[in-house]
């Protein structure tokens, strides 16, 4: 699904724009609902043999009147429960919003289905670096740090297209030649948009192609950074889908605070690297955040578009 611009795109725009448009909460309840609605249109095109359902909620009569979510899972694929997920950053995650839930003496907990975690930024110690060669080594930061930020001459764009684990390829470079002008003023999105096109058309996938801003020492002077040229980046972690097994969420430490049970950060860490190191990952290049409205979707708008379909006159 992420493959495809169509979803990926979109989705991404919704992790920059729902947290500065909704609380917290609401922003976070949004995107999920978002990704899942998105999956189910993806199946429906695509795959439509595959079981990708929602928890249902009956009456006493066992009536279906809803699809609201139950604790633990909010999606079943192909028999299996999910949870799913989604944070800006690794931290803490609530596994049950539930105070009053008494936990053993050992302060461990069982989660009852496989969890999937989206994470939408990325996360670095202090700072990240693209490795050129055995010696060449820079600073790399994404463009969702640059909205309200200008380039320097020390700085350079560039356009990667991931491969395995660490290593990447560069697609294009792009010199930052007048100091103080924003990314828009070099690399407006109708012009990437075209390049980009030309590198899915190419074979490329969506979520395999991503932009970095580099920042090289005023010692080191020009670099050489070429078309195909493979480079290794050492983000702690990148932001993508990641999948903890249903075995790895069996008494877990945990701790808790007056609202929830929660797995620690440290936890979190751990399950993230071993996700990527086992494959379990898919990445979710996170470029478009710099081209994105500040402004989400207006929902109202949405729901106004099917009212008017379903009452049309052409429909009567």
């Amino acid at each position: 699904m992420l493959a495809k611009r169509e979803y990926l795109i979109p989705l991404v725009a919704a992790q920059y724009q729902f947290p500065n448009h909704y609380h917290q909460m609401t922003a976070a309840a949004l995107i999920e609902d978002l990704f899942v609605d998105a999956a189910i249109n993806f199946k429906n095109e695509a795959h439509r043999g595959i079981e990708l359902i929602r928890p249902e909620k009956t009456t006493k009569n066992k009536e279906i009147v809803d699809a609201k979510g139950e604790k633990g899972w909010d999606y079943r694929y192909e028999g299996q429960n999910y949870s799913h997920k989604v944070g800006k950053n690794i931290q803490d995650i609530a596994l049950l919003w539930d105070a009053t839930y008494e936990l053993p003496v050992d302060q461990t907990y069982s989660y009852p289905s496989p969890m999937v975690f989206v994470l939408s930024n990325y996360q670095s110690k202090r700072y990240a670096y693209l490795n050129l060669n055995e010696k060449d080594k820079v600073q790399i930061l994404s463009l969702t740090s640059f909205r309200n930020k200008t380039l320097n001459l020390t700085q350079s764009i560039i356009i990667v297209k991931k491969l395995q684990g660490q290593l990447w390829k560069i697609m294009e470079h792009i010199e930052v030649t007048e100091e103080h002008k924003f990314i828009s003023d070099f690399l407006p999105l109708d012009k990437l948009w075209a390049k980009m096109m030309d590198f899915w058309t190419s074979g490329s996938e969506a979520n395999e192609l991503e932009i970095f801003v580099i920042e090289r020492n005023k010692s080191q002077g020009s670099l050489v950074i070429e078309s195909g040229q493979p480079v290794s980046i050492d983000f702690s972690a990148l932001p993508g889908i990641y999948i903890f097994p249903f075995e790895s969420l069996q008494k877990v430490k945990v701790k808790k605070n007056n609202r929830a049970i929660l797995l620690p950060t440290k936890t979190v860490v751990e399950l993230v690297e071993k996700s990527f190191t086992s494959g379990q990952f898919v990445l979710c290049p996170n470029w478009y955040t710099y081209y994105a409205d500040a402004r989400s979707v207006d929902l109202y708008q949405v729901q106004r578009s099917e009212y008017d379909k379903l009452n049309t006159a052409a429909r009567k």
